[in-house]
């Protein structure tokens, strides 16, 4: 088998050791990588453990394409139990981390245990686990820096937040990448696990070299050559600020309407206000990435899901502030989608007097110029803050607000693509396993037409959506998914099906075929969800707050999801699922 090193890093915090240790090949064949092998080995090793407990286990994996030229394949997942939700917990991050950790020879590291002080691992041509309590307190861009000195490493840690224990804070890498959701960072900071460091140079091996590079030199010659591509060469993610509009797609005022000047936070304008360049991630032929020079200072550019969580659903037309919000949360290390949507909530319940609490108040007295006060407060769990950092339900529930008003699914806040756009969007949101999760059936695309007909992804009317048919495709979009986050590829790069069979033929030597891809996504999805049972999911855990799910102002009548419909769409999403619960 090749593609694989079929070499996993074993690290034990308590007693600082560190082994290595192979799967059969069948997992491998089975599993593929990314998140069906983190799963898989979640499930051999994880148990029903606290999320907090040193016996959780951090696992981290590449797939069979990572450190590959294939293209968009740079990125890396890590799973565990959720600190937030208490369910399977994954995140997917870009940069360069998982391509340096599979050219140092590694397809995953699984950490165990926690350490007496905080450590470090460093990875190169040996693995080294380091006592590093002076780099406790650091935030990200320092704690990056610091051990970039000592060699040029990729760099993977927490800031403040996951020290904290915020259970929304992220685990951020390279130049602001981040894996952003479920809280993973929380986990990594109860480890006392600050950052694990990596440098390879090793050549992954493939089956079939020659095949495999003609195939790369195909699919990155028709994805360079795409609309989609082009748009986010030129705009990156935030060019659905000018896309998603006319669709209805992006929520303002805490989701209860789409009355925003959607032209000052443009990604033109974006452009026209900022010296900005663009880079990219380890074998990536789109570079959405945006670093942004400002006052002097080179700073990370926000993503689409940042500038609509801290516009228009906040109500703030200005990109100075947005700038400020996104590198203080990616510094602090926590999730942007869900920072903004705990405080665009705030400042909607306050302004409703559904909050009263002076403490809360103080951050929106005068405009938005508390908010960088209450992100520092939430990352440090200070004062209000304290109690923020569990997360929207938690706190708005502990305020007596109605379920049907905090939005969030599975703890989990919901992003910036209106289900009200794109009903089956919500439905993806009610049955993912990570809670409200627009990555896991990007339906707003498919509807609009980026559809593979071929394995069941037919694009159909956005509202007509109440039929076995339309549900099957939301189901074999949450499959394909699936295996696109374990080869691995990036979600922006739409490669055939038929190249994704292909490019893991040629990398493993195995024989998949376009049905066997297919099956082995539905699997992982099914494996999820025995797990999420055992760990207490239950039948109304599947859920939409009826804030999105309500009909805005004029808008079509056949924009709402009325309650019997999003219980006829579970209905037949469970019966074609075969669930029970």
């Amino acid at each position: 088998m090749e593609g694989n090193w079929n070499r996993l890093l074993f690290v034990n915090l308590y007693t600082d050791e560190t082994w290595e240790d192979t799967l059969p090949d069948e997992e491998w064949r089975n599993w593929i990588g990314g998140v069906g092998i983190g799963l898989r080995l979640y499930e051999k090793l994880g148990g029903l453990t606290d999320p907090f407990s040193p016996d959780n286990p951090l696992i981290l994996a590449t797939g069979p394409l990572t450190g590959t030229p294939f293209p968009n394949s740079g990125r890396h997942e890590i799973v565990s139990r959720s600190p937030q939700t208490g369910f399977f917990g994954e995140a997917n991050s870009g940069g360069f981390f998982g391509n340096e950790l599979k050219k140092a020879g590694y397809d995953g590291i699984i950490v165990k245990g926690r350490a007496d002080v905080p450590e470090v691992i460093t990875i190169d041509e040996h693995v080294k686990i380091q006592k590093r309590p002076e780099l406790w307190g650091k935030d990200f861009y320092s704690l990056r820096e610091e051990l970039r000195k000592e060699k040029k490493y990729s760099v993977m840690g927490i800031g403040k937040a996951g020290e904290n224990r915020v259970l929304f804070s992220s685990i951020m890498n390279d130049e602001g990448r981040a894996a952003g959701r479920t809280g993973l960072g929380a986990l990594m900071g109860s480890k006392n696990l600050k950052a694990i460091a990596v440098k390879g140079s090793l050549q992954v091996p493939l089956h079939d070299r020659k095949g495999y590079f003609e195939l790369v030199r195909k699919v990155s010659t028709y994805l360079i050559e795409s609309p989609l591509t082009k748009g986010l060469m030129t705009n990156g993610s935030m060019i659905w600020m000018d896309m998603g509009q006319g669709m209805g797609d992006i929520p303002a005022n805490y989701f209860n309407d789409h009355n925003f000047d959607y032209d000052s936070l443009s990604s033109m304008k974006f452009n026209e206000l900022y010296p900005v360049t663009s880079y990219h991630c380890a074998n990536c032929v789109i570079g959405c990435g945006r670093t942004v020079t400002k006052d002097g200072k080179k700073i990370d550019g926000p993503e689409y899901e940042t500038v609509a969580s801290f516009g228009p659903l906040l109500g703030n037309t200005n990109f100075d502030l947005i700038l400020e919000w996104n590198d203080l949360i990616n510094d602090k290390g926590m999730d942007t989608i869900s920072t903004g949507v705990i405080i665009s909530a705030l400042n909607y319940f306050v302004k409703e007097r559904k909050i009263t609490d002076p403490a809360i108040k103080k951050y929106f007295e005068d405009g938005f110029k508390g908010v960088s006060k209450l992100i520092e407060d939430i990352a440090e769990s200070r004062g209000a803050g304290n109690e923020l950092k569990n997360g929207l339900e938690r706190f708005a529930t502990s305020r007596g607000i109605s379920r049907d008003e905090i939005a969030t699914v599975k703890k989990l806040e919901i992003p910036m693509h209106d289900p009200r756009a794109f009903k089956l969007q919500g439905l993806g949101y009610a049955t993912s396993s990570r809670g409200a999760d627009h990555l896991q059936a990007e339906m707003f695309e498919v509807d609009m037409g980026v559809d593979n007909r071929q394995i069941g992804i037919v694009s159909g009317d956005r509202w007509t959506v109440d039929t076995e048919e339309r549900v099957r495709t939301l189901i074999n979009t949450q499959n394909y998914r699936q295996v696109y986050n374990s080869a691995i590829i990036c979600s922006y790069a739409k490669v055939n099906p038929e190249d994704v069979v292909s490019a893991l033929n040629l990398a493993t030597g195995f024989d998949y075929s376009l049905e066997e891809m297919m099956k082995i996504g539905e699997n992982i999805i099914q494996e999820k969800k025995k797990l999420n049972d055992k760990f207490g999911l239950k039948k109304e855990d599947d859920y939409l707050p009826a804030l999105v799910r309500r009909r805005i102002g004029e808008e079509p009548e056949e924009s709402a999801t009325s309650d019997d419909e999003i219980k006829s769409l579970l209905s037949k999403y469970r019966k074609i699922r075969n669930w029970s619960l």
